[in-house]
């Protein structure tokens, strides 16, 4: 097993592998009886099948938590990917230059040892082809790798298709990026991408109603595992905890826009006053 300038992989369990890309996403590799599913690919700076390769001969089934650019768009690297069919319009979205471009510049500018680990005009110019096959998965369905079935989770909020995979017999889940650890939470983007907060709080909700069966929770930045109580403070955040203290929050910029960032326990919640006031229900004051 071996990792590179852009990929670590490290070993989780005899069945579990994590792939982490540029020290920031997490992708994960579980291995069943007859196939292995790989969950998330990153940006796609490097194609990493010889990464898998290295770990198991399986057949790689590749499933994406939703359609954001760092959880998807190396899925260019694959014959076939599956995605919940309303994030595929988001995916498709972000396959241009610009959005390569600008993040990569990014990821320079953060982890300027990179440079000449990727080739970043291929990278940029690079886009799915009419070769690639697309594949829908759906709330509750199963996926069956031989000795493990994984449930696929609709869990809207941070995006409309956004889902979270449950292995059955372990109660392993993996979160994406709905549910993390001290890692903010983008929340302030237009309604086109991103659902309302009533929409995140009710899947959320919907979440805790399976608690038992959840043993550990595996997101897909930060810190992994995290622990159940992230998921209660995230609730406890858009039930009542924002409303009160979000005249303290401090504006947050990025090329994606400008919103509000507001910390409570384990949340780093990214928010706009649009998204607040719809949820509130009235107009907000920060004086």
């Amino acid at each position: 097993m071996y990792s590179t300038g852009i990929n670590k992989v490290e070993r989780i369990s005899d069945d579990l592998y994590m792939i982490t890309e540029t020290e920031s996403i997490h992708s994960y590799l579980l291995i069943g009886e007859d196939k292995a599913l790989l969950i998330d690919a990153g940006w796609g700076y490097e194609d990493i099948h010889p990464l898998i390769e290295d770990i198991t001969d399986r057949e790689v089934m590749l499933v994406l938590t939703h359609g954001d650019p760092d959880h998807g768009l190396g899925a260019v690297h694959f014959k076939d990917f599956y995605i919940h069919p309303l994030d595929y319009g988001k995916l498709l979205n972000n396959d241009n230059y610009e959005e390569r471009k600008g993040m990569l510049k990014h990821r320079f500018e953060k982890l300027p040892e990179l440079v000449g680990f990727i080739d970043e005009e291929a990278y940029c110019h690079s886009r799915f082809s009419k070769e690639t096959n697309v594949h829908f998965l759906f709330d509750h369905q199963i996926i069956d790798l031989g000795n493990k079935h994984v449930e696929c989770i609709l869990t809207p909020g941070h995006s409309y298709g956004h889902l979270m995979f449950l292995e059955k017999e372990t109660g392993r889940l993996f979160s994406g990026d709905q549910l993390v650890d001290h890692h903010n939470i983008w929340h302030f983007l237009s309604h086109d991408e991103q659902a309302p907060f009533q929409t995140t709080l009710n899947s959320l909700k919907s979440l805790k109603e399976r608690e038992t069966e959840i043993t550990k929770i595996y997101p897909a930045h930060a810190k992994t595992p995290i622990e159940k109580k992230c998921l209660d403070e995230l609730i406890e955040c858009f039930e009542y905890e924002l409303e009160a203290n979000y005249r303290n929050d401090l504006p947050f910029h990025c090329y994606r826009g400008d919103g509000y960032r507001h910390f409570y326990r384990s949340v780093d919640l990214i928010y706009s006053d649009e998204r607040l006031e719809e949820y509130l229900g009235h107009p907000i004051s920060r004086d």
